[in-house]
């Protein structure tokens, strides 16, 4: 990862327990959106996160909606999201 990767948003890849996966950097919409999510209901935050950042393979958003990641397994959710999350850390150092 480069500065300039997280400034022009380019698409991150993440090497988790499963395999890899595709995810889009957080915007400052973003990152305000995910502090909202996690002052009100913060037990779903990683599956808000796995909403809206997890890429299918052709670049889109694998998810149409949060209701659709509650229904999947919670500990890949956890995994994603946690790999998600730290995009939001990026530049920080």
């Amino acid at each position: 990862m480069t500065i300039r990767d997280a400034l022009l948003l380019r698409n991150a890849t993440a090497t988790l327990s499963f395999g890899e996966v595709s995810l889009r950097r957080p915007s400052a919409a973003d990152v305000i959106e995910a502090s909202e999510v996690s002052t009100k209901t913060p037990e779903r935050i990683y599956a808000h996160l796995v909403w809206r950042h997890l890429l299918d393979e052709t670049g889109k958003a694998a998810f149409d909606s949060l209701e659709r990641v509650l229904e999947c397994d919670g500990m890949r959710v956890l995994e994603i999201g946690r790999a998600a999350e730290r995009l939001y850390a990026e530049g920080r150092d």
